[in-house]
């Protein structure tokens, strides 16, 4: 423990951004207890029973929209949910990407700590603990559903029969199919010729498709038994500063997206994405119809009214408090302390540490820079992490 807590004091320090450890992230989640009780309580269910829910969260560089989702990912993990943190520049060059993104960034509540991700591995995982009946049960179910196409059916069907078959040479290339590799090319004639018995259509992910099969990812971990699937694309500011035309596209991919979601298509999952406050601009100016379809509507008479379920949502309105109230900057602080008293500080330093942070504490209270949280966390961090070193 104090090795993993020495490390993640380094990693604050350092970046001032959020660890990978679930509980160390929750830990750190200075005024979004509320938030995350609020989720638990109404969009849990609601995705575990079928719904799709869809939120943008904006707020501006380093105020802790990377932290909301790692948070909300631990959370969702905590309560028997896969998710798909998508940490990309591009999520929205095509929907096959999209897909591949989610694919390979899936995994299970107990993966957490593991390398081992993707859509494979989440599959996997709710076939391993299950006796041979329940095993039989699983596969019965996904070959009723209704929710999937065909081809994208009969893969997942195949590719648990060769997970529990133990053909290792089978369930390698219907993995590659699975998770779309572009490395690991699968020729369907010649499986059908090599393995005669899989059913048809076992398809392969491609433009045509692409929509369907995105649908059928977002659903699949509710099917296999999880309380269903929470996606979180992390956007970077790099992904809006390209060419107008890979712009263009990116945004009009987006809109496909929440146009899915508003319609139904996508169901049995929240999708999170946190974006910068220009991109709402960029939309208005690039597509309007992206930005129609998700901003706010301004009202006179509820200027300023809190709505923590708006699909276009200020981090602010998340966090209660927050960082305008100096009660936020004082938890975070204590929460950074506790991790140093996890990593070996004496009890009896905890208050003279205590002290020591109250100037920064001050400063960023007083601060105009909505962005400060990150640069808050990294002088606490380094303090205390000195303090552990002297």
């Amino acid at each position: 423990m104090i090795e993993d807590s020495v490390q993640i004091l380094a990693r604050l320090a350092e970046m001032g951004t959020p660890p990978d450890d679930d509980d160390a992230v929750l830990r750190l989640s200075a005024g979004l207890n509320a938030s995350l009780r609020r989720i638990a309580q109404e969009t849990f269910p609601f995705v575990a029973n079928g719904g799709g829910d869809l939120q943008f969260v904006f707020g501006p560089y380093g105020r802790g929209k990377s932290h909301y989702l790692k948070a909300l990912a631990a959370w969702g993990r905590k309560h028997g949910f896969a998710t798909a943190y998508v940490d990309s520049q591009s999520p929205f060059t095509s929907l096959i990407e999209t897909y591949r993104a989610i694919a390979s960034s899936m995994a299970g509540p107990e993966m957490r700590y593991s390398e081992s991700t993707g859509v494979s591995r989440v599959v996997e995982g709710q076939l391993e603990e299950r006796t041979l009946d329940e095993q039989r049960q699983l596969i019965t179910r996904l070959k009723n559903d209704r929710a999937f196409s065909p081809d994208f059916r009969n893969l997942v069907v195949a590719y648990c029969s060769a997970i529990l078959g133990d053909d290792d040479y089978l369930k390698d290339r219907l993995e590659a199919l699975l998770t779309s590799r572009p490395t690991y090319p699968v020729t369907l004639g010649k499986l059908y010729r090599e393995h005669p018995g899989l059913r048809k259509p076992i398809g392969k992910l491609g433009r045509r498709n692409a929509a369907l099969w995105l649908r059928a990812i977002l659903s699949l971990p509710r099917i296999l038994g999880y309380g269903g699937l929470l996606v979180f694309f992390d956007e970077t500011e790099a992904s809006l500063s390209r060419s107008q035309s890979q712009r263009l596209t990116h945004l009009a991919h987006i809109r496909t997206f929440v146009d899915h979601m508003a319609t139904g298509a996508f169901s049995g999952c929240a999708v999170y994405y946190a974006v910068t406050e220009d991109f709402i601009h960029i939309a208005g100016r690039d597509l309007g119809a992206l930005s129609q379809r998700i901003e706010r509507v301004r009202i006179s008479d509820m200027a300023g009214a809190y709505n923590p379920r708006a699909v276009w949502v200020d981090i602010e309105e998340l966090t209660d408090p927050g960082p305008r109230d100096r009660r936020f900057f004082t938890e975070l602080g204590r929460h950074i302390v506790d991790i140093g008293r996890d990593a070996g500080i004496d009890t009896s330093d905890v208050q003279p540490l205590v002290r020591r942070i109250e100037p920064i504490v001050d400063g960023c209270a007083e601060s105009i820079n909505r962005g400060r949280v990150r640069d808050f966390v990294k002088a606490v961090a380094t303090v205390v992490a000195t303090a552990i070193q002297g």
